[in-house]
């Protein structure tokens, strides 16, 4: 049987990384109480993911694996000469974006809790994981693992952090499994529950 490796995702096929990236969200609780309406999703939610990976894809920390069943978009840790203005810009593309097009209507709460989580970013340089997901169509394959796998000895090798911010819940005890470990839970009136997750490097 042919061994699934991860690979680095190009400009030609970002859009099949983010196609699967699409329907990975299709559930979580946060992009889908932004989107409800699953025309909303399918049209804005390829948006927002377009507004990151092309940096991803240019610095060579975006993955997929075969057959794009499965996706990751990393940042890595900003050096002397990283572009912050380059991530304000972006930033304020992602607020616009998500101001014009996410459903606003009992949603306060999931805005305020986002504000919290973004005050609890890390400011050591660190590894991000930004996004992962993997097609519902091949979950439980192990994909997801494949991904992580890539990605965290070159975490361990530079010796630096990694973060991600978990957006659902029932992905946590994966991470777990791949030595992440909670630093805090956000929730804020009926918002969703944000679990914030760091590694530390082996």
């Amino acid at each position: 049987m042919t061994q699934v490796e991860a690979r680095p995702v190009t400009e030609s096929d970002a859009e099949q990384a983010i196609a699967a990236l699409t329907l990975a969200f299709s559930t979580d609780p946060v992009i889908r109480a932004f989107y409800p309406d699953p025309l909303d999703h399918l049209t804005h939610f390829p948006e927002m993911m377009r507004l990151h990976i092309t940096t991803a894809i240019a610095q060579q920390t975006a993955h997929y694996v075969e057959g794009f069943s499965a996706a990751a978009i990393w940042f890595p840790p900003k050096g002397p000469d990283h572009d912050g203005e380059a991530d304000k810009a972006r930033a304020r593309q992602m607020g616009a974006l998500i101001q014009e097009t996410a459903y606003k209507e009992g949603n306060y709460d999931l805005f305020a809790a986002i504000a919290e989580m973004d005050e609890w970013h890390p400011t050591e340089p660190h590894w991000y994981l930004f996004a992962i997901g993997v097609d519902p169509h091949h979950q439980s394959e192990g994909l997801g693992s494949i991904l992580l796998e890539h990605a965290l000895p070159k975490c361990d090798a530079e010796g630096k952090l990694a973060y991600l911010e978990s957006s659902s819940p029932r992905n946590v005890p994966f991470y777990q499994r791949h030595g992440f470990e909670v630093t805090r839970v956000i929730q804020i009136g009926t918002s969703p529950t944000f679990t914030l997750m760091a590694r530390e490097p082996r």
